[in-house]
């Protein structure tokens, strides 16, 4: 048996016995639509933190900020909320942003 993964891709490709089987990865992405909005995450191979993108469908602006340990996007109606761990594990922390991914008080 063998196993080869595309470097730079998300594609494997499995060998066994006279089989050859090739498979994509799909990455669990963190997403959300609100207010003319697309909020997504990614994580940069250079850096700890997620890469937070909130893209304006209508006007094609992109605004982008980092959060740490970045567990989960919600959206409703005018706002998001980026769910995010502390350096405490039994405390976690709520930040809830408008289309520009400015924290709303």
């Amino acid at each position: 048996a063998g196993l080869a993964w595309e470097g730079g891709s998300l594609r494997i490709a499995l060998a066994v016995e006279s089989f050859i089987y090739f498979a994509n990865i799909r990455p669990d992405y963190k997403w959300a639509f609100f207010a003319n909005t697309l909020v997504y995450a990614y994580t940069k191979p250079e850096r700890t933190d997620h890469c937070v993108v909130l893209y304006d469908t209508v006007t094609g602006n992109k605004y982008t900020k980092y959060v740490k340990k970045l567990l989960q996007i919600k959206a409703y109606g005018d706002y998001c909320v980026l769910a995010t761990k502390t350096d405490d594990p039994t405390v976690y922390l709520l930040i809830l942003c408008n289309a520009i991914g400015a924290p709303v008080d």
